[in-house]
């Protein structure tokens, strides 16, 4: 497994201002990229999700209806809410962490698994991938900025 990339605190607030200082044109840019970042990993879930044989139909509610963040700057995935319900009066949001993560205590979900079995698993294997691209064109976007 490649190592992990990972930005420090300081990073984030420079980036952070960065945003601040871009004018809206940038923004918008900024935006759309972000949001196509997150909608590839949104779906590369439901791929992941997809081949969950065990408790198949309860995560695909799950990661079908995740939902990307159109005003995200950085690209945000929103998994689990009050009102996607099921029929038993479950929710999405209840039921969302005993899916990806398992339970010794609850039958109705897979063994337990700290690492996750869909959501994690697919944000670690694109991990390198996505920061890459954002990275390439954030650059883009701030050399346009810069001129």
């Amino acid at each position: 497994m490649a190592d992990a990339i990972a930005y420090d605190k300081a990073d984030l607030r420079r980036i952070k201002g960065a945003f601040k200082a871009m004018d809206e044109t940038a923004l918008d840019a900024a935006k759309i990229q972000s949001n196509s970042l997150a909608e590839y990993l949104r779906k590369k879930i439901q791929e992941a999700g997809g081949q969950r044989v065990r408790s198949g139909k309860a995560v695909a509610r799950v990661v079908d209806g995740g939902k990307v963040s159109k005003s995200s700057k950085l690209g945000e995935i929103s998994y689990g809410f009050a009102s996607q319900r099921f029929s038993g009066g479950a929710t999405t949001q209840m039921l969302w962490g005993g899916l990806e993560f398992g339970s010794k205590r609850y039958k109705q979900f897979p063994t337990r698994n700290k690492d996750g079995y869909f959501i994690y698993p697919t944000l670690r294997k694109e991990q390198s991938y996505l920061i890459a691209q954002w990275e390439k064109s954030f650059s883009e976007i701030l050399g346009k900025w810069d001129d």
